[in-house]
């Protein structure tokens, strides 16, 4: 029974070592630190397609990277972003704009303009301008499919992808940015991902809960500053 038990143990060991080696760490441009004192404006998050709209595959409009998107209704992508701007006020080192002020003057700025073809990274830095902020947070929700069954057994496993980066509104560029594309497996069709399995305790997660997996995740490797 003893040899068992420590079998069973090397075996968890190995499977959780390998899935650590293959976690994907944000893609984009580096990680350099922002500086102490910049003031953040948290844009949130934009479902990247609506209710009625076709599934496909869309590159995202700032970073460029490929995600397989689905409809996200607007209130789940505020929701995220409400828990985002939480994370990321609890980083410290910087000052963070009251998201009533950023929702202000993004509605100002997105009504002063007839430019259609505007890119998003061009608004972002108007916006951000605007605000006096020196970087912007903002992400797309590709898809935000909900569990179908019970936590101890589904039909559907649920499936979350959003990306995330940062703006320097003076530099008008990606600082960094990172993704999250997540469609939850069983260790038997996934071995290697131990890791989401050990989060959800063994369970099937909503759709939520796998998001905010991916959510703190993605906030901790911001290159925010960080007061010791």
């Amino acid at each position: 029974m003893l040899v068992k038990k420590k079998t069973c143990f090397i075996v968890i060991l190995t499977l959780f070592l390998a899935s650590c080696s293959l976690f994907r760490h944000p893609e984009g441009p580096g990680k350099e630190k922002i500086p102490l004192g910049s003031k953040l404006a948290v844009f949130g998050f934009e479902p990247a397609l609506l209710n009625g709209q076709q599934s496909k595959a869309m590159r995202d409009p700032i970073t460029g990277s490929v995600f397989m998107a689905e409809p996200v209704s607007k209130v789940v992508a505020q929701e995220l972003t409400i828990k985002l701007y939480h994370l990321v006020s609890q980083r410290g080192g910087y000052t963070l704009i009251p998201p009533m002020e950023v929702n202000n003057s993004r509605f100002r700025v997105e009504n002063s303009t007839s430019d259609l073809s505007e890119r998003p990274l061009d608004f972002c830095v108007r916006a951000g301008k605007a605000l006096g902020a020196d970087v912007v947070v903002l992400g797309y929700l590709y898809r935000w499919r909900e569990r179908k069954g019970e936590p101890y057994g589904v039909r559907q496993a649920a499936s979350v992808a959003f990306s995330l980066s940062l703006v320097s509104v003076r530099e008008r560029r990606v600082l960094w940015s990172g993704r999250y594309d997540k469609t939850q497996r069983s260790l038997t069709e996934n071995l290697l991902d131990l890791i989401t399995f050990l989060r959800g305790k063994g369970k099937w997660m909503s759709a939520e809960e796998l998001g905010l997996v991916g959510l703190k995740r993605t906030v901790k490797e911001m290159p925010l500053p960080q007061v010791e």
